[in-house]
């Protein structure tokens, strides 16, 4: 599934510019709700993009610990601890 998704996010900008050339202006300029609604879409990436890397970021004073295979087989994920 996460493969049939990257994909997807990797054609969609082709697929916004076919759609563009196909029904956009016979002048080649975008329109200005198109530049707006380009602008507000870069924004809205650009403040997700923060939002997720401050929310799921470490304690700056804690120490990383690298992921590790437990007793059963298993991955247990990498994660921060409190400095001693």
């Amino acid at each position: 599934m996460a493969a049939v998704i990257a994909v997807l996010l990797t054609l969609l900008p082709f697929a916004l510019y076919v759609a563009w050339r196909r029904y956009g202006p016979s002048t080649g300029e975008p329109s200005s709700g198109m530049v707006v609604s380009l602008l507000l879409g870069v924004g809205l990436m650009l403040g997700v993009a923060v939002w997720w890397g401050l929310s799921r970021s470490f304690d700056p004073q804690g120490q990383y610990v690298p992921a590790v295979l437990g007793p059963d087989g298993r991955v247990q994920p990498g994660h921060a601890e409190p400095r001693p």
